[in-house]
């Protein structure tokens, strides 16, 4: 049973409307390249907040939005 997980990082979590697009086009996908039949895809989403992740390394936010820009 096919299991995609997904790590998404930003202030807030992605909007419900954003993660059902995502899971029908994963569904789509799976099944087309893959052959994966309907309803074997397992999905999981997670949510980080920055200081879960690489935002951590900025002390007040700025350093972050640095690197992002270049």
């Amino acid at each position: 049973m096919p299991l995609l997980e997904v790590l998404y990082a930003g202030d807030e979590p992605a909007p419900i409307e954003r993660r059902r697009a995502f899971a029908r086009e994963a569904v789509a996908i799976f099944q087309e390249v893959l052959g994966t039949p309907p309803g074997r895809l397992r999905l999981v989403i997670h949510h980080l907040k920055p200081e879960e992740s690489l935002g951590l390394l900025a002390e007040d936010g700025t350093d972050a939005e640095q690197r992002e820009t270049g």
